[in-house]
């Protein structure tokens, strides 16, 4: 017959602030021993920060926006669609942190392509006149070409931020898709942050 019991549980909180900050805590109990019959009472052992705050509406650590959109021109390597022939884009970055950002981008031709890339940002903190950095980057995702060959693979890219003015700057980047031919091309543009 059973003697003593013993078990372990525990419950996640998960709170969302009024500015949209994500927080998460476990809070994990005991119960301490007790005859089998007997009624157990939890306690708590153990309260652990499993999440940091995020926040991807605010402004980075240095007060730049964190959003942008411009235009540029994409020098097509090798491949046939429009990453890997010339043609323009019309691209956006959307920073979730200060070193994470998400950077869609729509390349027009005969048969558009959509490119949605994760990349892991690189300030490096050599302010200007206008308070901000060259931020090199680096990442990959995915890239959807449209047509009758339409396909969804996935890519990678590597590229330069360079600060201008207040609120305008200028990107390079070379970006390869993995189709069933890989497709490169090399693009520059403007962006304007707001």
């Amino acid at each position: 017959m059973l003697k003593y019991a013993f078990a372990v549980s525990g419950f996640t909180i998960l709170t969302i602030g009024s500015s949209g900050a994500v927080q998460a805590e476990t809070v994990h109990f005991a119960v301490q021993p007790s005859e089998a019959n007997a009624t157990a009472t939890p306690y708590p052992i153990e309260s652990s920060i499993i999440a940091q705050s995020f926040d991807p509406l605010a402004s980075d650590t240095n007060g730049r926006s964190r959003f942008s959109i411009g235009v540029s021109g994409n020098i097509g390597i090798t491949g046939d669609t429009a990453m890997g022939e010339s043609s323009v884009s019309i691209n956006s970055k959307i920073g979730l942190t200060d070193s994470l950002s998400v950077r869609p981008s729509v390349g027009l031709n005969s048969d558009p392509s959509i490119t949605v890339p994760l990349t892991v940002d690189f300030p490096t903190g050599a302010d200007t006149d206008i308070e901000d950095s060259v931020t090199p980057y680096i990442g990959g995702g995915v890239v959807i070409t449209t047509g009758d060959n339409g396909q969804v693979a996935p890519m990678a890219t590597v590229g330069l931020d360079v600060p201008i003015a207040d609120a305008v700057g200028a990107s390079t980047s070379v970006d390869a898709g993995f189709l069933e031919t890989t497709q490169v091309g090399a693009s520059v543009g403007l962006s304007y942050s707001f």
